[in-house]
């Protein structure tokens, strides 16, 4: 991150080619090997627009600003890449969140919106993409989401879990019910 600009977290995908990193402004993607910046999204204050800067896109198509309705500020707290698509999981974080902590937006990078939406009484402390799972883990649960319709399969309650640990397999099929946490 620039200097004006906090990092609040980073994660790679699920091949390890891509690190995707949330800041107090937005959230940036880079490529690892090369390593270098792929491209970045700076969520704008107070309802205004998502402003793009691109280098190669990862999914493989060109990348392009666009505009987006949100909350009040522009803090990525949480994200998660699903390999090299256009599909990112976003919380919103930070002094100055784009989004409410307690909610997960599935955002479509290529559309430059969200696609969808999942609201929590908690904060949100971790999410995990699948190609066929979204795994949301709060303080005291996870919860799995089918990924094409959002449909909760499962919540699976883990005792005190202050930092959402959580890990899933990255097959479908990799075993147990799709996520899972410490007890």
């Amino acid at each position: 991150p620039d200097a004006d600009d906090d990092l609040l977290c980073l994660g790679f995908n699920q091949d390890g080619g891509c690190l995707a990193v949330g800041t107090s402004s937005g959230f940036r993607i880079c490529n690892v090997c090369p390593f270098g910046e792929t491209f970045r999204r700076t969520m704008g204050a107070g309802g205004g627009g998502v402003e793009g800067e691109e280098g190669d896109d990862p999914s493989g198509g060109g990348a392009v600003g666009g505009s987006v309705a949100g909350g009040g500020g522009g803090g990525i707290g949480r994200i998660s890449m699903l390999y090299r698509t256009n599909l990112l999981a976003l919380v919103g974080g930070g002094p100055s969140p784009r989004y409410p902590p307690n909610k997960v937006l599935v955002w479509d990078d290529r559309l430059h919106r969200p696609i969808g939406e999942l609201s929590f009484r908690k904060a949100v402390l971790n999410v995990l993409l699948r190609r066929d799972r979204v795994c949301v883990a709060l303080r005291d649960r996870v919860y799995v989401y089918d990924f094409a319709d959002l449909r909760l399969l499962d919540c699976v309650e883990t005792g005190d879990n202050p930092r959402g640990l959580v890990c899933i397999s990255t097959s479908a099929g990799g075993g147990g019910g799709g996520g899972g946490a410490p007890d």
